[in-house]
């Protein structure tokens, strides 16, 4: 069967070192043919394409789409960037795939959501915590047992790595920008959100550091569809010291499930059998087996399916800005 052309669209940290890694190696084995790059930064772009031998290098995506014979796109860009790759992907034919978040616009994502849905083409949404294998033991565990209760507690040291996920105007803030994967997370453990509340501990601008401009704290509450409440809890305060914490648990009856990357516990006992995988990898060999079988299906968050995960965040921030008041998600999304 011919290798999967991939066009890229944005050159940036992640499609350096999460998305493309894999991807080369997939070409190596003739399954994939990094087609060509596109990037603003016309040096970078030549830079990046020079690293993983690809020939064709574009500043306008709409000349790469012009130019080139595409079969799936990557699209690594700021959320604040996106205007229509996502419709010319729909309208061509071409399968794609979003970094998260999608949009900060809710109106904008419902938009491609229904091009893309309507399309039939193959989607998926960069929640790459679903192809852990440890994600996939809870939900099969999960299957068995009556969750009630679910929590997230994010507690983040150092300083800021990049400009825009520093900025709340330009990334949503630390909750929209990062703490999506592990809501994303919840919704394939319990299901769908139906409504959210939420207090935020705002950061005044004397409080670096710069240029962060972002919450020092998000306390969120979730109502699930199926009746299951969350809590999720980010922090950005732990600037100058060498400490952070990450946990998420799910709770049932006569059942504490606590989930990482590498490995679940239940009630104190490590579950046998669960593999150590690089999740971006499996992400990727997922995405090309379903445009390679044409199956908007096969992958776990398509787009349509993951607007309720952007939905769930950036209802937190309205329902903070509105002083925690309780925002339905379905009437978020449509307006």
């Amino acid at each position: 069967m011919s290798a999967v052309r991939i066009g890229m669209i944005g050159l940036g940290h992640i499609a350096i070192h999460s998305h493309l890694p894999p991807l080369a190696e997939m070409s190596k084995k003739g399954e994939v043919v990094l087609q060509a790059f596109c990037d603003v930064n016309e040096e970078s772009g030549r830079e990046q394409a020079q690293a993983f031998g690809v020939e064709n290098v574009y500043t306008d995506h709409h000349e790469m789409f012009e130019r080139e014979e595409l079969d799936a796109v990557y699209l690594c860009i700021p959320p604040t960037l996106h205007e229509d790759v996502e419709t010319i992907c729909a309208t061509r034919g071409i399968a794609i795939f979003v970094e998260k978040p999608q949009t900060l616009d809710i109106a904008q994502a419902r938009r491609f959501s229904d091009a893309i849905g309507g399309s039939g083409i193959v989607s998926q949404v960069g929640f790459m915590n679903r192809y852990y294998p440890s994600a996939e033991a809870v939900r099969a565990r999960l299957e068995e047992l009556t969750p009630r209760h679910a929590q997230v507690q994010l507690f983040y040291g150092g300083n800021p790595v990049r400009f825009w996920t520093s900025r709340f105007d330009l990334c949503g803030g630390t909750f929209v920008e990062n703490t999506i994967h592990y809501v994303d997370l919840l919704r394939y453990f319990l299901g769908d959100i139906e409504s959210v509340s939420a207090f935020y501990v705002d950061r005044k601008p004397s409080e670096g550091p710069p240029p962060m401009d972002t919450p020092h704290v998000y306390n969120v509450n979730y109502r699930f569809k199926g009746g299951v409440t969350a809590n999720a809890t980010t922090s950005r305060v732990l600037t100058n010291v060498s400490v952070s914490r990450r946990e998420v648990l799910v709770v049932s009856d006569d059942s504490m499930i606590s989930w990482s990357s590498n490995e679940v516990v239940e009630n104190g006992e490590t579950f046998e059998g669960v593999e150590k995988a690089n999740a971006f990898g499996r992400q990727a060999e997922a995405f090309v087996a379903a445009v390679r079988a044409k199956d908007p299906e096969a992958t776990r968050s398509a787009y349509p399916d993951a607007l309720n995960s952007l939905s769930a965040v950036l209802g937190a921030n309205l329902s903070a800005e509105r002083g925690g008041e309780l925002v339905s998600l379905a009437e978020l999304e449509t307006g």
